[in-house]
C-alpha cells in the first residue's frame, strides 16, 4: 500500500550491558597485556639463554677440532725431527715404519701418514680400514691386511713398491708401486713452502682414495729439503660432528669462505646428491636452509655470531658459527644449529604452562568484572535518568516526594497574602481612569444640594 513505511527495528544496547561491557573489556586488557608482556619478558630470557649456551658449545666444539688437528701436528713434529725421515733412509727400515703405525693407531681421524722429498723420493704408510669400504676392494688384497705402505726410493734407485702389511706389521703381500707418482707435484708440497705458517691445505680429493679431505703438513726444517704430511678424511668427520650436535635435531657441520661444506655429519650423503661434481663439495644451499647463508655471511662481516632464525615452516633456531684456529689460511669455520624447542624444550613447556595459567587466572576474574559492573551500572543508571529528565524539562510530571507537598502547603496561605497585598498597592499607585472621574463629578452637585 501506498503511504505505508516499513518501519526498521532500531538496534540498542541495554546501559547495564554496556557498563558490564566495558568493565569486562578493561580487565581482559589489563589481564591480557600483563600476560603478553610476561610471556615476551620470558621469551627474551630464553632466547638470551640459549644464544649464551650455543656460543659456549660452539667454542667447545671447536677447541675440540682444533685439538683434533693439534694431535696431528705434534706427530707430524715428531716425525720431521726423527734423523731417518731427515736423511731419507725410507727403505727397509722397520723401526721407521712401527713408529708410523703406533701414530695411526693413537689417531683415529689420520688416515695415512707421509713425506714427499725434493728428488722426488716418498714414503707413505696408510690405514686401509679408515676409508670406504671401496678402497680395499680396489686393493684386492687379504683381509689380514691392514696397513699399506708406499715407497719410492731415488736415493737408492729402486722400482717403487706397495707393502701390505698385517696388524703386527707382518707383510701379507707385494706389488709394484706408482711409477707415475711425484709428490712435488701435490698441492700438500707446493703450498708449505708458500706458507710455512699454514697448516692445513685442501680441501681437495686424494689421489690414493679419490675421497675429499684435508691434509695436515709441515715442511722439515733440518736435513733433506721436504715436506712431512698427513690426510684427514672428511668422513672421519662424521660421527666427531654427530657427537657435537645440540638435540635430535640439531646440526654441526664444517665450511670454508667459498661457502663449502668440508664437515657434516652426513657427509657421504650430501656428496651422493652432487653426482656430476664428484671432484667438488657441495655448497651450504645442500642443507636446504636459505635463511642461514646470510647469518653467515653477517658473521663474516663481523656481525654477532650467535643470531637466531625461522625457516619456512615457522620453527625458530638459534645459530652460532666459531673459527678453528688451526686451520690457518684455509679458513674452516665451525657452525651449530640448533631447533629452539629442542634446545630448551623443557623451558618452552612451562612457559606454555605459565601462559595458560594466566589466561586462566584472567578468566577466573571475568565474573568478579561482570559482578561489579552490575553493582556500578544501577547508580549510574539513576543519575543518567535524571540528568535527561532535567535536560528535557520534565521535573512537573516527574512524581512529587511527600515531603515538598508538606512545605509547599505550609507555605501556601503567606503567599496569598503577599499577592494580595501586591493588588492593593498597585491600585493604590496606579493613576485614576476619566470614566470614574466623570462619574464622580456627575454625582458631585446632587450630593451636595442633599447635604
Amino acid at each position: 500500500m501506498t503511504g505505508d513505511r516499513t518501519s526498521k527495528r532500531e538496534f540498542r544496547i541495554g546501559f547495564q550491558t554496556s557498563i558490564i561491557t566495558v568493565f569486562v573489556g578493561a580487565v581482559l586488557l589489563v589481564g591480557l597485556t600483563l600476560v603478553y608482556l610476561s610471556f615476551e619478558r620470558v621469551t627474551v630470557i630464553t632466547k638470551a639463554a640459549a644464544s649464551s649456551f650455543i656460543e659456549k658449545v660452539a667454542q667447545l666444539g671447536a677447541d675440540h677440532v682444533d685439538e683434533q688437528f693439534k694431535n696431528v701436528r705434534d706427530n707430524l713434529d715428531i716425525l720431521s725431527a726423527l734423523p731417518p725421515i731427515q736423511e731419507a733412509d725410507i727403505a727397509d727400515n722397520s723401526r721407521l715404519y712401527s713408529l708410523m703405525a703406533a701414530m695411526l693407531r693413537n689417531n683415529p681421524q689420520l688416515f695415512n701418514l707421509y713425506v714427499g722429498y725434493e728428488d722426488g723420493s716418498f714414503i707413505e704408510m696408510d690405514v686401509i680400514d679408515r676409508a670406504k669400504p671401496a678402497f680395499r676392494a680396489s686393493l684386492n688384497v687379504d683381509q689380514d691386511a691392514a696397513f699399506r705402505l708406499v715407497l719410492i726410493s731415488r736415493t737408492a734407485g729402486a722400482a717403487p713398491v706397495t707393502q701390505y702389511l698385517s696388524e703386527n706389521l707382518i707383510q701379507v703381500a707385494e706389488v709394484p708401486g706408482p711409477t707415475g707418482y711425484d709428490p712435488r707435484q701435490r698441492p700438500w708440497y707446493v703450498e708449505a713452502f708458500r706458507n710455512d705458517k699454514t697448516l692445513l691445505t685442501g680441501p681437495y680429493i686424494f689421489y690414493a682414495t679419490g675421497e675429499p679431505g684435508y691434509t695436515l703438513r709441515i715442511p722439515l726444517k733440518e736435513g733433506r729439503r721436504g715436506v712431512v704430511a698427513g690426510d684427514v678424511l672428511l668422513n672421519r668427520f662424521e660421527a666427531m660432528l654427530a657427537q657435537q650436535k645440540l638435540g635430535p635435531s640439531g646440526l654441526a657441520f664444517l665450511f670454508d669462505d667459498a661457502e663449502r661444506i668440508v664437515g657434516h655429519p652426513e657427509m657421504n650423503r650430501l656428496m651422493a646428491e652432487v653426482p656430476e661434481r664428484q671432484d667438488d663439495l657441495p655448497q651450504l644451499g645442500a642443507l636446504k636452509l636459505p635463511e642461514l647463508a646470510p647469518i653467515i655471511r653477517s658473521w663474516r662481516d663481523d656481525g654477532p655470531a650467535q643470531q637466531f632464525f625461522a625457516d619456512a615452516a615457522g620453527r625458530t633456531y638459534v645459530a652460532a658459527v666459531h673459527r678453528l684456529d688451526t686451520t690457518g689460511s684455509a679458513n674452516v669455520r665451525l657452525a651449530m644449529i640448533a631447533p629452539l624447542d629442542e634446545f630448551y624444550a623443557q623451558i618452552i613447556n612451562e612457559r606454555r604452562t605459565l601462559f595458560a595459567l594466566a589466561l586462566g587466572f584472567v578468566g577466573a576474574t571475568l565474573p568478579f568484572a561482570f559482578w561489579l559492573g552490575s553493582l556500578m551500572a544501577r547508580p549510574l543508571r539513576k543519575l543518567v535518568e535524571e540528568t535527561d529528565a532535567i535536560q528535557r524539562f520534565e521535573i512537573a510530571e516527574r512524581p512529587r516526594d511527600p515531603l515538598c507537598d508538606l512545605r509547599d502547603r505550609g507555605a501556601r496561605p503567606l503567599g496569598v497574602h503577599h499577592a494580595q497585598r501586591r493588588a492593593q498597592l498597585r491600585k493604590l499607585h496606579s493613576p485614576p481612569d476619566r470614566a470614574a472621574a466623570d462619574r464622580n463629578r456627575r454625582f458631585a452637585w446632587p450630593r451636595r444640594l442633599q447635604a
